[in-house]
Order: C-alpha cells, then sequence, then structure tokens
C-alpha cells in the first residue's frame, strides 16, 4: 500500500518553511556568540550556514526529482549508495535522531510556554511531553489537517520575524558596545563549532522530502519547494541575526538565555519581551508539527522494504495515515523530552545526521555516472561545484565538531552503527525463511 498523494505545493512548502523556523533561530545564537565573539565572525557562520543548506538543497532537489518517494533520504541513500547504508540511516532516525530532534524542539516550546503562563514554568517536562503527544494525535488522524496547521504557522511566524527585525534595523538606534570587547580573530576551530550549532536551525528542509511521496506531481514540485524554500528561511536567518546585533552587544547576545526577548525588550519593552515569547511558541509548534508529519515518513518507506518491521508501514484504514509509524516517533520524542536537555539534544542530532546527508550527495554523483538513463526533471544548478562545495564544507564541519566532542561522536557512531548488524540479521533471517521448502 501507498500513502495517497493529498498535498500540493502550498502544503510542502507551508511544511518546509514551518520545519526551518523552529527552536533554533530563537535558542542558538548565543551559543554561536559564545564560540565566536566577533560580530563580523557571528555572521560569517550564519551566512556560511545558509549558503550550505542551500547548496545542499539543490543537490536534494535533483534526488527528489528522480524519486518521487515516501521516505527522502532513506530512498535516495538506497538507490545512490547501498540498501545497508540505507537501512543503518532510517534505524537510526527512526529510534535516535528524529525523537532527539522532536525532544529537543518540544523542550524550546514548553520552556517559552512557561514564560507566558508562569504556572507551567515549573513542568517544563511534563508540557514539552504533552504537546508532543497533542500533535502525535492531529497527524494520527489528517496529513491535510497537520500541513495546513504548517502553513498558517509558517507563513504567521515568517511575516512576524521579518517585521520584527526590519523594524529592529531601521526604527531603533544601535546598542552601545558594553561588557569585554569583541575578539579581534576568528578561531577556524571555534568559527567550526559554531557552524555545527547554526546547521541545527538550516537542517529542517532535509525532512521535507519525506512527504514527497504525498505530494501531487511531486518530482517537479519539490525541487522548487526546496530551491525556494530553503533560499528564503536563510535570508530571514540572516536578517533576524543582523537585528539581534543591532539591538544587543555581542557580549550580551553571548550570555543571554533568549536572545529574540531580549533584543525585543530592548527595542519594544516589557510588551515586545511577551510578544516574542508569543511568537516563540507558536514557532516551536508549527516546526514539531511539521516534524511529526514527516519523519515518520522515513520509517513507513523502511517499514515498506523491510518484512520484519513491516508494522512501522500499516496505514491506517479510514485516516490513510502511517499511524503506527507516528506513534513510535511520539513515544520516543517524549523519552528524549524526559532525559536530556535541549543543547544536547541539538548537538547529538547534527553528529548524528549530517554524515547521511553527505552521503545523499554522493549518491547524487553516483547515480550521475552510473544511471544516466534515470528521468531528471530538475538538475542540480551548478553542478558538480554546488554539490562538491556543500560535500567539502559540510565534511570539514564534522571533522571538526567529533575532534571536540569524541564523545558525541562515538556514542552517536555506536548508535548508528547498531544498524549493521541488525540490517544482516533481518537479511539472513528472510533468505533463510525463504529458502526453507514448506511443510507438508
Amino acid at each position: 500500500m501507498t500513502l495517497p498523494r493529498r498535498l500540493g505545493a502550498v502544503g510542502a512548502t507551508g511544511t518546509l518553511v514551518s520545519i526551518m523556523i523552529g527552536s533554533g533561530i530563537f535558542r542558538v545564537a548565543s551559543v554561536v556568540a559564545r564560540d565566536v565573539p566577533s560580530p563580523t565572525g557571528f555572521m560569517l557562520v550564519w551566512i556560511t550556514g545558509g549558503l550550505l543548506a542551500v547548496a545542499g538543497a539543490l543537490s536534494f532537489g535533483e534526488l527528489a526529482a528522480m524519486f518521487p518517494a515516501t521516505g527522502g533520504r532513506y530512498v535516495y541513500l538506497r538507490e545512490g549508495v547501498s540498501p545497508v547504508v540505507a537501512f543503518t540511516y532510517a534505524w537510526a532516525h527512526t529510534f535516535f535522531l528524529r525523537p532527539v530532534a522532536v525532544g529537543a524542539g518540544a523542550l524550546v516550546f514548553a520552556s517559552y510556554l512557561g514564560s507566558l503562563v508562569p504556572r507551567l514554568a515549573a513542568h517544563e517536562r511534563a508540557s514539552a511531553a504533552a504537546i508532543v503527544l497533542l500533535l502525535g494525535a492531529v497527524n494520527y488522524r489528517s496529513v491535510w489537517f497537520s500541513a495546513a496547521i504548517g502553513t498558517v504557522t509558517g507563513a504567521a511566524k515568517a511575516l512576524a520575524l521579518a517585521g520584527f527585525a526590519i523594524v529592529i534595523l531601521v526604527a531603533t538606534p544601535a546598542a552601545s558596545p558594553t561588557g569585554a570587547p569583541p575578539a579581534s580573530g576568528i578561531s577556524a576551530h571555534a568559527f567550526g563549532l559554531a557552524l555545527v550549532t547554526v546547521m541545527w536551525t538550516y537542517s529542517g528542509w532535509g525532512s521535507t522530502t519525506y512527504i514527497t511521496g504525498e505530494v501531487r506531481r511531486g518530482e517537479r514540485v519539490m525541487p522548487l519547494v526546496l530551491m525556494g524554500g530553503v533560499s528564503g528561511c536563510a535570508l530571514l536567518f540572516v536578517l533576524v541575526n543582523l537585528a539581534y546585533l543591532h539591538a544587543l552587544p555581542i557580549a550580551a547576545i553571548a550570555t543571554s538565555k533568549a536572545v529574540a526577548a531580549d533584543a525585543a525588550g530592548w527595542a519594544f519593552g516589557p510588551a515586545g519581551r511577551g510578544l516574542i515569547a508569543a511568537l516563540v511558541v507558536v514557532a516551536t509548534l508549527g516546526s514539531l508539527n511539521g516534524t511529526v508529519l514527516a519523519s515518520p515518513r522515513m520509517s513507513f518507506a523502511l517499514g515498506q522494504d523491510t518484512p520484519r518491521l513491516g508494522w512501522l508501514a500499516n496505514i491506517h484504514r479510514r485516516y490513510q495515515t502511517p499511524h503506527v509509524a507516528i506513534t513510535v516517533t511520539c513515544l520516543l520524542g517524549v523519552v528524549g523530552v524526559l532525559s536530556h536537555t535541549f543543547e544536547q539534544l541539538a548537538d547529538a542530532y547534527i553528529l548524528g545526521a549530517w554524515p547521511f546527508y553527505i552521503l545523499c550527495v554522493i549518491g547524487l554523483f553516483r547515480l550521475r555516472r552510473r544511471r544516466p538513463d534515470l528521468a531528471r526533471p530538475f538538475h542540480t544548478p551548478g553542478y558538480p561545484i554546488v554539490p562538491a562545495v556543500f560535500l567539502l564544507a559540510a565534511a570539514a564541519m564534522l571533522v571538526n565538531a567529533a575532534v571536540a566532542q569524541p564523545r558525541d561522536a562515538i556514542v552517536g557512531s555506536g548508535l548508528i552503527l547498531l544498524g549493521v548488524p541488525v540490517f544482516y540479521f533481518l537479511t539472513i533471517h528472510r533468505s533463510t525463511a525463504a529458502a526453507e521448502p514448506p511443510a507438508d
């Protein structure tokens, strides 16, 4: 069975924007400023991250056009690299990476909700778990309704963020420098660490490819969605961070626990802080909803290809949604909420997920060489330079992060590589079962 194609370009774009404009743009600027305490270096990190995301999205656009199926990166890895690599990624995504992303976003949502509703401030983890389960129920019921939520919240927060940044940049005076003077040099090592954090903010575009199999004319629509949506979000993120620097000295950004609220408070007074808190709640709600919509589709595709995990590919008879995969994602997301902090979850996600972004783009090169006959309604602009730049920059970023955080890299790699023996066990089991003669 396959999932029906119920989404159009608007729904797909709304999902991408809603996922990308999540917790990162409100949370990670302070981490970046601590790693790179220079206004110039701070902005270079955000610009570099945006260019890297656009290069990756253009590369993925060609893959989505070739394989307009449910599962996104899983399908690209299966077709462009190997089934075992695809299985390993889907295994890690289902049982480790995606629950980590869901948990991190839910914790930011609960933190800002507590600032709006003080009674909930002491129950942050409970609030985070509750929103994960609520959005799971929404997505269990209807893919169309979930996409509509993403479209509305995506448009609302994009317009609100743009307005916030423009008003600060145009209508308010620049803040006076305070605290220690900014560092004059930019360490390549520190720049790389900051880039890892920034890519948490930019990384949502990859998840949108999971729903390609439910998008009408996905082979033509998804490349445009990726190209336009990622470029627009990258420009918005750069604009917002310019506004942060306009409102706050770099030293204040580095020590802020809520940089967007602090910038709004400086520009608009106490009312501004409340408005930003409300915007963050809407933004993280929409991003979480998009994640819960898209992510189970990877698990669904894994279940379709793996008979022993076929229960992940169950489709609800009435709602036509992958209800089992949705349930698994949300329950494991609650586990992430209850056991880790935002920073731990964000770093773990980047270190675990980005090697597979790299492998997908390697698969793009392999497919160009080995399967030139495949229909390609969209070709990556600037090929092979654009995907090559993405590969080199992403690889350098990950090596730098692994050197700085060896424990996280080793633990994350170990959890991911557990998928290799699982794959061969399931393959051997299936082959053996198929070879056995039928019982008399």
